[in-house]
């Protein structure tokens, strides 16, 4: 009985010890994954690396064009109040531009305002130009709608 009984003891400590060896092999697949994992990922830290030197790059170029920019707008800005001081030393105060072109004295009010839609004018700019309140510019654009043809 005695020998039966080791045999058992025998036969466990042989299953434990393949439950160990398929463990071991379960971890080495593991391990060896990750370390493939681990190589990837340093690659992808250097291309990040790199990808974050060329972006720096282009920010420093990008601000260099920017001061450039920056350098030319005063300097357009300094060139254009010249040019304005020197335009209103020729002109004077008494000829300041008009924005808005003066009335034709012989069209009625509403074909002036059809004239200025047709232009693509809005119904507020058109009212602001000719002086009249928004409601009758659009009755008058109305109105030119429904006359018969």
């Amino acid at each position: 009985m005695a020998l039966q009984n080791l045999e058992y003891w025998v036969l466990a400590q042989v299953g434990l010890e393949v439950v160990l060896v398929l463990l071991l092999v379960f971890f080495l697949i593991r391990i060896r994954s990750m370390s493939r994992i681990l190589k990837n990922s340093q690659g992808e830290r250097k291309e990040a690396a790199g990808n974050l030197e060329r972006f720096s790059d282009q920010l420093a170029r990008l601000d260099a064009k920017r001061l450039a920019l920056e350098e030319t707008l005063g300097l357009l800005s300094e060139k254009a109040s010249g040019l304005q001081e020197q335009n209103f030393s020729c002109h004077g105060a008494t000829d300041s531009f008009d924005p808005f072109p003066p009335r034709a004295k012989g069209s009625s009010l509403r074909q002036q305002v059809e004239d200025l839609h047709l232009q693509g004018f809005s119904t507020a700019e058109i009212a602001h130009r000719l002086g009249l309140h928004p409601t009758e510019v659009k009755m008058a654009l109305e109105l030119g709608r429904l006359k018969p043809k």
